[in-house]
């Protein structure tokens, strides 16, 4: 975006781009009078060459670090080029020795500075919450400075400013922000950040270098920073984001930044300033991949000689948003605004006075209610920078007078693209503040009383049944049947997961209808109503798509059915006890028939692709109790059955499947083996009366005497892990047996594989009580 900073005095115009390249500027640095270095570090100042004036100004720095010239150059760079307010405040210090309104930037003989730098200092205090010294620096800047310095009205604004981030942070709104981390952000700047309306897709800008390098060639001459991508995150559970990667439109050697995206993730709008100037742009999501990059078909909002830096369309469709530093505005920038009238758009009309200040407004954001417009400011009423606010349309059409959101919303640093979720209870903003990793960094916020009232909203999603990305030409329709408008509206699903999203009006009823495509005759449809009372609703749907048959069903209504039976004879038991555990909770107890049969409950209300993972314990009179697991995802199968099968509590009897196999010539517990033994201690904790008897083996491979030796080895290590986790270690006795018990025909002499050897090398229990 352009950047409005306050430079030193303007003595011609230049043009240096293009016109030098780092290595030309560190050769210069290396060959060039301290004269020429400081001419050419003043025309890098004047053309916004930062990067190439800060190289030239560590040199001259080294030539004479007193200089109150060279500290101010240093300083100065420092903020405008990366915020380094910290280190910036150390050699605006040491400038402000001697001030002259006559200052030549062009002298190495000049040592004074001009009153300038009073105000640049007052910006880091303030960038430091020092607040005072931030006063007393502006003010003193107000005093030095000449009567026409286009500084001084900001210089004045910024002492207001001071004034409102004291008050705002004694009284700090009840809110949790965080840093959304490394996942996201990064040490470069991550910033216009734009949240989904379900909370599931983050949408970025980064001037992170690319992992293949291709990047490098194509830095900012000006400061030095790499092109700006946009990146996009999923969700991966409620708080943690997946590997964000760049959407298919960017590439190394130019500028893709986000503005907005469309409800159905299928439109994104971006910033371009290709033109030279700066304009909105859009990308249109195709066999799932943004493809080419197109200016909006709004004349009106694109105009060749302002500048638009953004654009947003409400939830409903019926209203846009943008921002232009066109002619006839309050300020710098201002907000516009465009709406539906049928099929057609109206002129843009500035949002008024109320909205649009003489300073800057920035990234207007709706909220699903309609009427809640955000939008960032650097108004006196901020705490310094951009402060996001907000205001709200009343029935009459009028807008509210703007409140800023307070702190810890806002900060002394820019904030800006806030966002948030469609019941409100998370945003998201861009902001600079003290402990972030970057430049700019991307901010969650966790809103306690959410503000987002008398709104119904419609949440739904599409399933492919094998798990693919929904078909482009897949739709929905909404039509409210008891409402004077009866049209359709048409609703596209979000390709990635088939999420589609649509607000609705409170107290009415709906009608959805699912198409696979413009060719299908009879779509599946479902009625609905919405609440009266609620504040907020929010209707969940969830339908299956079809790819073989070509059609949207509804979701299958799950069931389970259980069996409990004798292990051995495969006779039913009646009466067994089953009971149901998930995260150490038991969920559901339930009895076995005569016939030995049990319906669960637990699939009730349950979807397509849910996963559970159970725990269950089933006992019955006369047989051992058991522990089994019950991992479920549901799927095709509507009708999941179980059947468990139980040992009987004899004499002599072998406690299977258990058994545990070794390494050769090995006796420790393999990894896969502690497995095995966890369950025996399992068994023999839930069934305290039980003895059992471990008999390990070997495979032939050795003498008897060794093999005995080896096998009471195992035998030992096996009872001791068990010992250790039961009651009454007494009930375990152990005995090695050496070669003497082979499973197969591997005896001395016999060729076998290495899996025949492996069945010998084991230890298995025996009950005995």
């Amino acid at each position: 975006m352009r950047k409005i900073v306050a430079l030193f005095f303007l003595l011609s115009t230049l043009t240096l781009r293009a016109q030098y390249s780092e290595p030309e500027v560190k050769n210069l640095i290396a060959t060039a009078s301290e004269k020429d270095l400081v001419v050419q570090c003043s025309r890098f100042l004047q053309e916004n060459f930062y990067h190439y004036a800060d190289l030239i100004t560590n040199r001259l720095l080294e030539i004479n670090p007193e200089s109150g010239n060279y500290n101010y150059r240093k300083g100065f760079i420092l903020l405008d080029k990366s915020w380094d307010y910290l280190n910036a405040i150390k050699y605006l210090n040491k400038a402000t020795k001697a001030i002259d309104r006559n200052y030549d930037m062009y002298s190495t003989k000049e040592d004074a500075v001009p009153a300038d730098v009073f105000y640049h200092l007052g910006r880091a205090y303030h960038l430091d919450e020092q607040f005072d010294l931030a006063e007393q620096n502006y003010k003193k800047f107000v005093e030095l400075s000449a009567p026409e310095s286009e500084l001084l009205p900001e210089a004045k604004k910024r002492i207001v400013q001071c004034s409102v981030a004291r008050r705002l942070m004694a009284n700090p709104i009840d809110v949790k922000i965080k840093n959304l981390g490394p996942t996201i952000n990064s040490q470069y700047a991550d910033f216009n950040s734009n949240i989904s309306i379900d909370g599931k897709s983050l949408y970025y800008t980064s001037r992170r270098p690319w992992e293949d390098k291709s990047s490098e060639n194509f830095r900012d001459p000006m400061l030095n920073h790499y092109s700006e991508d946009i990146y996009q995150a999923t969700l991966k559970d409620e708080s943690v984001w997946n590997t964000p990667g760049r959407i298919s439109i960017c590439r190394p050697q130019t500028n893709e930044s986000t503005v907005s995206i469309s409800i159905d993730e299928r439109r994104i709008y971006t910033y371009n300033d290709k033109s030279g100037i700066g304009d909105i742009f859009y990308s249109d999501l195709k066999d799932n991949k943004f493809t080419n990059i197109l200016a909006i078909d709004k004349a009106s909002v694109n105009e060749k000689t302002w500048w638009e830096t953004h654009y947003t369309v409400s939830p409903d469709g019926q209203m846009i948003f943008f921002v232009s530093d066109k002619k006839g505005g309050y300020g710098r920038r201002d907000i516009y605004y465009l709406e539906r009238n049928g099929g057609s758009w109206s002129a843009p009309k500035n949002m008024g006075g109320n909205i649009n200040t003489w300073s800057d407004e920035e990234s207007p954001f709706m909220g699903l209610d309609n009427s809640t417009l955000y939008f960032s400011s650097t108004d006196s009423s901020s705490m310094g920078l951009f402060d996001i606010f907000k205001t709200v349309k009343d029935e009459n059409g009028v807008w509210s007078t703007p409140e800023n959101l307070g702190y810890p919303y806002n900060n002394v640093g820019d904030d800006y693209f806030y966002t948030h979720t469609a019941d409100g209870k998370k945003a998201y903003l861009t902001s600079f503040r003290k402990g972030g990793l970057g430049e700019r960094d991307i901010y969650e916020i966790d809103i306690i009383n959410p503000t987002v009232k008398n709104v119904a909203f419609l949440n739904g999603q599409i399933i492919h049944l094998k798990g693919k990305p929904i078909p482009d030409n897949s739709y929905i329709t909404l039509k409210c049947t008891n409402c004077a408008d009866q049209t359709e509206a048409i609703i596209s699903p979000r390709t990635r997961d088939g999420g589609f999203f649509y607000k609705l009006d409170k107290c009415k009823e709906y009608e959805l209808a699912y198409y696979y495509n413009s060719s299908a005759k009879e779509p599946y449809r479902e009625t609905f109503a919405t609440n009266c009372d609620l504040e907020f609703q929010q209707i969940n749907k969830k339908v299956l798509l079809d790819d073989e048959e070509k059609r949207i069903l509804p979701f299958f209504k799950y069931t389970m059915e259980g069996l409990v039976a004798d292990k051995d004879s495969g006779i039913p038991i009646n009466n067994a006890k089953i009971d149901i555990v998930m995260k150490k909770k038991s969920v559901e107890l339930l009895t076995s028939n005569a016939t030995g049969e049990f319906v669960p409950s637990i699939l009730k209300g349950k979807n397509f692709g849910d996963k559970f993972e159970y725990q269950v314990t089933v006992s019955a009179d006369s047989f051992l109790t058991q522990t089994f697991d019950l991992n479920i995802e549901l799927g095709m199968d509507s009708i999941i059955k179980l059947k468990y099968l139980l040992t009987k509590n004899v004499k002599e009897v072998q406690l299977g499947p258990f058994l545990i196999l070794y390494d050769l010539d090995k006796h420790n517990i393999r990894p896969d083996a502690k497995i095995i033994l966890d369950k025996v201690v399992q068994v023999m904790n839930e069934n305290p009366t039980i003895k059992i008897e471990l008999g390990s083996h070997t495979d032939c491979r050795a003498s008897d005497e060794y093999n005995e030796a080896l096998a009471q080895r195992r035998a030992v290590s096996a009872a001791t892990y068990i010992k250790k986790r039961i009651k009454d270690p007494s009930r375990i006795t152990y005995k090695g047996y050496g070669e003497s018990k082979l499973k197969n025909k591997c005896d001395d002499g016999v060729e076998c594989t290495e899996e025949e050897h492996q069945e010998n090398r084991r230890t298995e229990f025996i009950i005995q009580k």
